[in-house]
């Protein structure tokens, strides 16, 4: 046979379904099988694995806003409320118990018949408003069933001290020509009584009361700044265990697809990051705004109103030194002078204290100075025997009188012991602020990852159909 007569096969007929291949064609990609596992079966074990990473830093995220703002919100409105409520009770009785002496002091001159020597009415005034204070902080700590008790027994204590020192003062008015800073004897000895109830149940308990709460405060402060560091940690644990995680599987989508980058994952990896530094910051910055309302506000005022407390009972030791004479008033002036040492040191600034409000501790100890220079002169009258002219500056509202200088002094004290608690006041609102919007934003961000995880993934298993 010739070569002429070799004819070539006709091509075979393509099968029905098979694709013929064009000349020049390029392959397709087909998707890398690693290990044993099938390829949708790897995909799939991925996605559940970073939706799970997601819904477990969603849980942290969303647990650390409802504690730490929890945490917050009891340290602003609860704790630190009744703490200043029964800081404020503790005055009030203090100064109460000074203004019910003082109602003895005033009287008629020796020098000048029918002439009326001292101020009663200011005393009398005072001593109402303070006991008003009193009723209204019993009132509002009343509600606390945990104090019910020690509630309980300043109530009963308050009604013997007014007692006592309400027939002290009805036996005094029998009296009405009597001479001034010589009281009957049968009032002292009620007021002297009185005294006793109020040094020795009802400023005992309430300081325990007050002790209690300011413990407290401090101990939910303490509770924030601990927990939102905790929380801090394990939000950005689980962040980088999701962000680690999609950053591994957007490694392996690439190498096993050959595609550089899937971009709902990096969107979805960009969520998480994102949610994990963000909720590290606003957990740190409430963990700080408590731990400053504590060192910077709580502290300081903590001890501005112990102050306080210890200046009203100075000041009614003094003014029962005064009334209950040489016999009954020796322990008060040897309470008074304990008292006003304690006091020296309540009044320097501690180490929290800022710079710029060291000026107005320097003002209140000027007038806390005044103070004692006051006492100094009443004592020296005292001695002298003028006692006339004693009563005058105890209880008589001018400059150089005890009455108008303690007054200021007290009230300077005050307004410096508000700002302190302005200051605590103002930096658990920004403890609690800083977690605005949250558990909201990790929610929704947690949610829309996962979101762009499952369209990260429909894609490649599509291939597989």
């Amino acid at each position: 046979m010739t070569t002429s007569q070799v004819t070539s096969r006709p091509a075979a007929p393509p099968t029905p379904g098979r694709r013929v291949p064009r000349p020049n064609a390029r392959p397709e990609p087909r998707p890398r099988r690693t290990g044993r596992v099938a390829g949708p079966r790897r995909l799939g074990a991925h996605a559940v694995v970073s939706v799970l990473l997601l819904a477990a830093l969603c849980a942290t995220a969303v647990a650390a806003a409802v504690n730490v703002s929890g945490d917050t919100s009891q340290l602003r409105d609860s704790v630190a409320r009744r703490a200043a409520v029964a800081a404020q009770l503790r005055f009030a009785l203090a100064d109460l118990d000074a203004q019910r002496a003082d109602t003895l002091a005033p009287g008629m001159s020796t020098r000048e018949p029918g002439v009326y020597v001292g101020n009663q009415l200011n005393a009398l005034i005072t001593a109402q408003q303070r006991r008003a204070q009193v009723s209204d902080a019993l009132r509002q700590l009343g509600s606390d069933e945990a104090h019910s008790a020690q509630v309980r027994t300043l109530l009963d204590g308050l009604g013997q001290y007014d007692d006592l020192s309400g027939r002290a003062s009805y036996v005094d008015e029998q009296f009405p020509d009597r001479v001034a800073g010589h009281p009957a004897e049968a009032s002292v000895a009620m007021n002297a009584q009185a005294g006793a109830v109020m040094t020795g149940t009802l400023l005992p308990v309430a300081s325990a009361l007050s002790a209690d709460y300011q413990k407290q405060a401090a101990d939910a402060a303490a509770r924030v700044h601990d927990r939102a560091r905790t929380w801090t940690l394990l939000v950005v644990l689980t962040g980088l265990l999701a962000l680690l995680h999609l950053l591994w599987w957007q490694r392996g989508l690439a190498r096993d697809y050959h595609r550089v980058f899937s971009v709902p994952l990096v969107a979805a990896t960009a969520g998480v990051l994102a949610t994990a530094l963000t909720g590290a910051a606003v957990l740190s910055a409430a963990g700080g705004s408590a731990g400053t309302a504590d060192r910077q506000g709580l502290m300081p005022w903590a001890r501005l109103s112990e102050a306080s407390t210890v200046a009203a009972q100075a000041a009614a030791a003094e003014s029962r030194w005064f009334v209950h004479g040489a016999a009954l008033g020796r322990s008060d002036a040897v309470r008074f002078t304990s008292l006003t040492r304690q006091l020296d040191g309540l009044l320097t600034p501690g180490a929290g204290v800022p710079a710029d409000e060291r000026p107005a501790y320097q003002d209140v100890r000027r007038r806390y100075q005044v103070f004692l220079t006051d006492d100094r002169h009443l004592r020296t009258l005292q001695a002298a025997g003028d006692t006339e002219q004693a009563a005058v500056v105890l209880t008589t509202v001018g400059r150089g009188d005890i009455a108008f200088d303690f007054w200021d002094f007290a009230t300077t004290l005050d307004q410096l012991a508000a700002r302190q608690l302005d200051d605590f006041t103002g930096h658990a609102a920004d403890a609690h602020g800083a977690l605005d919007g949250w558990p909201a934003i990790p929610a929704g961000a947690t949610g829309v990852a996962a979101l762009l995880v499952l369209l990260a993934v429909r894609p490649r298993l599509a291939e597989y159909r």
